[in-house]
């Protein structure tokens, strides 16, 4: 028979994230959530002026793929391209830096 594990010993999901991911995973967790901001802003955008990838990749000035990769969240984004990207749309364009612990 094999070895008996007491599960009352074992840590919870949240303490192995933490000990396996820590701070780090955190940090990508907020990137990333960036990133989705960035992509429903678009793809709400589209929707609401009734534009397809196409057309709005023609408004940007880029192509269909583009527009598809950036909705996706899966796009890295330039300062310039996101200033762009705003302006081009009828956005506000701000970066908001605030201490953590103040």
């Amino acid at each position: 028979m094999g070895m008996m594990i007491d599960i009352r010993n074992l840590p919870d999901a949240w303490e192995m994230i933490d000990r396996l991911g820590g701070e780090e995973a955190k940090e990508k967790d907020e990137l990333y959530d960036i990133y989705y901001r960035i992509s429903t802003a678009l793809f709400d955008y589209r929707l609401k002026h009734g534009l397809s990838q196409k057309k709005l990749a023609d408004k940007l000035g880029v192509t269909q793929a583009m527009v598809a990769k950036m909705e996706s969240g899966d796009y890295n984004y330039t300062i310039e391209q996101l200033w762009k990207i705003a302006n081009k749309l009828g956005f506000r364009f701000s970066i908001d830096f605030q201490e953590i612990n103040s």
